[in-house]
């Protein structure tokens, strides 16, 4: 068979040489598996696939268009478990520190936003690309292959071509979105731009065709400069550099409300009682009040739990012309002995009425003001049990249990319960029915009230990883009896499947979002996470690999034009169409 040309997969060009020897030409070069047998034939092995013994002595055809649903099946498992980790994403990244100081509560976020999201956020989105590369080179003896870093480089130009124009075509006409943190769009837009000239560098200057352990370790280390510099930036460190640039930071704030909604108080304690108790927390409106107003409101556990040490509700206040104070009853529950102390929150929002706000002076996060509930302990608290209650949360671990078993219950129903299985359409019914064993499968990842979600997310990971490996595999055999080289597949097939949730979550955000930020900016952010990591991670390790393992007979074979330029192995990667596609 002859080896596949081992072009840097940056453009679609690169996969033309591999198509002119001829349909059998292509059908050996497009795939090789770890024995150097097309993954397709007899003798051909991937990690997974192919699962059955003596498979390559089907049909063909039959073959194929298995193998076709196979990819879509596997790329709808994909887009669900992915769901799932985001949503694990979304439970880590809500938790709220306190502090009380000179008795005052101070609340805020743990995780600053725009590093969560160029973290986690981007880890998430990008994840089955960035296991598909390292997978990718694991499978190839840690040779450069086609199919893992093709799929990077088609998922960011649909990310950036197809994403971007969807979102600009399904906002609701006369709206208008704009993008309101641009110092992150300046910042993750450069940074998407500057690493492809990185790359450009490294290949065809620095050391042409080869990577070595540093080039691979600082391209991985892109990413905590970016964050870095994202982080800087958003603290409005760089406000003066962007004037100078004729760049505009974050926009103006507006003038304070005439009149504003605030709690009478900032902390309220309750003290533990074996017996059920209503507390009143007050909320006054200040100012002007001759005109109706209104205020959404939330209870929210901190450390308290929902069902088990209070009543979670929600609601609108409505302040009618002259009235100056709401109350908003919570209940709370009996107190065990062994219970810890444990806070909750009431949450004021979307103030809407003329001229009117939250209090600028209150416990406030992201555009909503807080007041925080300190349920103590009993006198007679103590023992053993109490202090594993104040590790743990023993209420929170039955409620995440409970949550378990309704999550494993809810499986079965079309969109998640009874109700909504009765009344859902066909259309819905067949989607759920054509998805259900991925529903089964993933129902066994626990949910987000775990831990604040931290074993959900590793859980998924772990999931997502399984999942492309077998991705990977049935994508090499596709295009291997398709007779279409990785590169194409792998920019075609592969990157639109892997690219289908950040597109439907990026079409949901145009449509909702105020702004242009979740939809847009998160583009350029996930493009760059995209290389830094997909490229930067099994980059360095098949460098550090051929760095300490030496060149063998395979490796000479290989590169037998570079065998006499090295001393040593190295980590080769062919970037004769580099300058075109970048």
């Amino acid at each position: 068979f002859s080896r596949p040309r081992d072009y840097l997969p940056l453009a679609l060009s690169s996969a033309r040489p591999a198509c002119r020897g001829g349909r059998a030409a292509v059908s050996t070069a497009a795939t090789m598996s770890t024995d150097n047998f097309p993954i397709c034939a007899e003798g051909g092995k991937g990690l997974v696939f192919p699962a059955v013994p003596n498979e390559h002595e089907w049909p063909s055809a039959v073959r194929t268009v298995l193998y076709g649903f196979a990819l879509l099946y596997f790329f709808l498992g994909v887009a669900i478990i992915a769901d799932i980790f985001m949503a694990s994403i979304d439970k880590v990244t809500s938790l709220r520190v306190q502090t009380v100081t000179q008795g005052k509560p101070s609340t805020r976020k743990f995780w600053n936003e725009t590093v969560a999201t160029l973290t986690l956020m981007a880890l998430g989105s990008s994840a089955p690309e960035i296991f598909l590369s390292v997978i990718d080179i694991v499978k190839k003896e840690f040779h450069f292959g086609m199919l893992g870093p093709s799929t990077i480089v088609g998922s960011a130009a649909f990310n950036l071509q197809v994403i971007v124009a969807v979102c600009v075509v399904v906002i609701p006409s006369g709206e208008l979105r704009v993008i309101e943190k641009r110092p992150a769009f300046y910042i993750t837009a450069l940074f998407s731009l500057g690493v492809y000239l990185w790359m450009a560098f490294i290949l065809t200057h620095s050391t042409p065709s080869i990577v070595d352990v540093w080039e691979g370790v600082v391209t991985a280390l892109l990413l905590p400069v970016l964050v870095y510099v994202s982080f800087k930036v958003d603290r409005g460190d760089a406000d003066h550099l962007l004037r100078k640039l004729g760049m505009k930071s974050e926009p103006e704030e507006s003038d304070p409300a005439a009149s504003f909604f605030r709690f009478t108080e900032s902390l309220t304690k309750v003290l533990g009682s074996t017996s059920a108790t209503t507390l009143d927390v007050r909320v006054e409106r200040v100012g002007p009040c001759e005109d109706e107003a209104t205020v959404e409101y939330t209870v929210e556990g901190i450390s308290a739990v929902a069902g088990h040490d209070f009543d979670e509700s929600a609601g609108t206040l409505v302040f009618g012309a002259g009235v100056q104070r709401q109350a908003i009853s919570l209940a709370i529950h009996p107190r065990p002995t062994w219970r810890h102390i444990c806070q909750l929150v009431v949450v004021l929002s979307n103030p809407d009425g003329e001229d009117v706000g939250l209090d600028p002076e209150g416990d406030t996060v992201d555009e909503t003001i807080l007041h925080t509930v300190v349920l103590e302990t009993l006198p007679e608290c103590g023992g053993a049990l109490s202090h594993l209650d104040s590790v743990v949360s023993l209420h929170g671990l039955k409620a995440a249990f409970v949550d378990w078993w309704e999550q494993m219950k809810g499986v079965w129903y079309c969109n998640g319960d009874h109700e909504e299985h009765m009344q859902a359409s066909k259309s819905d019914m067949a989607m759920h029915f054509v998805a259900l064993p991925w529903k089964v499968i993933f129902s066994l990842v626990p949910p987000t009230s775990f831990c604040g979600g931290w074993i959900t997310f590793y859980c998924a990971l772990g999931t997502i990883a399984g999942i492309t490996a077998c991705v990977s595999d049935i994508a090499e055999i596709f295009g291997c009896l398709c007779s279409v080289p990785d590169i194409v597949t792998a920019i075609t097939f592969v990157a639109l499947g892997t690219s289908m949730p950040d597109l439907f979550a990026s079409i949901t955000a145009a449509k909702e979002d105020p702004t242009a930020d979740a939809s847009i900016v998160n583009v350029t952010g996930s493009n760059s996470v995209n290389v830094f990591l997909g490229l930067g991670v099994p980059w360095t390790i098949a460098s550090v690999y051929w760095k300490f393992h030496g060149r063998t007979t395979d490796w000479e074979n290989r590169y037998s034009d570079l065998k006499d330029k090295i001393d040593g192995a190295a980590f080769i990667v062919r970037s004769e169409n580099l300058g075109f596609s970048v």
